[in-house]
């Protein structure tokens, strides 16, 4: 029996726009009257999440939002409020252990720094500027003798040679490093402190909430949800998800843009 259903956002419960169907808020609100739990579990951070967390409810509800690939995780309150139960930053030494190898190898990065108002860069270009606008957070240049601030995640883009050079450089730290999957035509990587993803964020709701793993059903997409969705009972992939992640997810369903997760609710959940 299903007891917790979580959800990616991007290229999972979103089609467009930041928008959330009708078919996919009506099947969660079916399935939170059984008594389910919703968690929504996304590499955005608290400010891009909070209108999707709204319109399937997680805000009113008090449930849990995973944010940055786990590395913020909030609970919503009595007033709708989003609150921070728990944080995984880089410390500053690995911190300025990408940056200075990301620079070497002519990568643009940016990061999810603790002021939420923040974004720290190697250069002010076309990506920047793109996750400036989503973010909301003012581009500030890395200077590694300046800095006294960290970050949750970072992103990184550039050319496939310089991102496996970057690779190659921090593999003794044992980051956690997913492909980023929405910049075409080049090579980019999230990256997270070491252990901190969406697993073991969800782990952590799982067992405040007093949920086995076979009792959670989990929807998504990309590299990032890989790991979730091999933990729980009923991992689930989008239909828009490349084949390796099919491939290990229990099921697949529908596309993103055809309500893969309304659907499936409704065909498994509903009944």
């Amino acid at each position: 029996m299903i007891k917790l259903i979580a959800l990616d956002i991007d290229g999972t419960l979103v089609k467009r726009k930041n928008i959330v169907s009708k078919i996919n808020i009506k099947a969660i609100t079916e399935a939170r009257k059984k008594g389910i739990k919703i968690c929504i579990a996304t590499g955005r951070n608290i400010t891009r999440a909070k209108k999707v967390a709204k319109a399937i409810g997680i805000d009113v509800n008090q449930e849990y939002l995973i944010s940055l690939n786990g590395g913020a995780t909030f609970k919503y309150d009595e007033n709708a409020k989003p609150i921070l139960i728990e944080e995984h930053l880089f410390t500053l030494e690995d911190f300025k252990l990408i940056y200075d190898n990301a620079k070497e190898n002519n990568l643009s990065s940016f990061s999810y720094a603790k002021d939420p108002n923040i974004a720290y860069v190697l250069k002010k270009d076309l990506f920047t500027y793109v996750l400036k606008k989503y973010s909301h957070r003012k581009l500030v240049k890395y200077d590694r003798n300046k800095i006294k601030d960290t970050s949750y995640k970072i992103v990184v883009y550039g050319k496939p040679k310089g991102i496996s050079n970057l690779k190659e450089a921090l593999k003794e730290k044992e980051f956690e490093m997913f492909s980023w999957s929405y910049v075409p035509h080049s090579s980019n990587i999230e990256i997270n402190p070491k252990g901190v993803d969406k697993l073991y964020s969800l782990q952590n709701i799982a067992k405040k909430y007093n949920i086995k793993p076979e009792e959670i059903m989990y929807f998504g997409d990309s590299d990032n949800d890989k790991r979730a969705i091999e933990w729980v009972g009923q991992g689930i992939a989008m239909g828009n998800s490349k084949k390796h992640l099919k491939e290990l997810a229990k099921d697949a369903t529908k596309t993103n843009k055809r309500h893969g997760v309304g659907y499936w609710i409704k065909k498994e959940v509903l009944v």
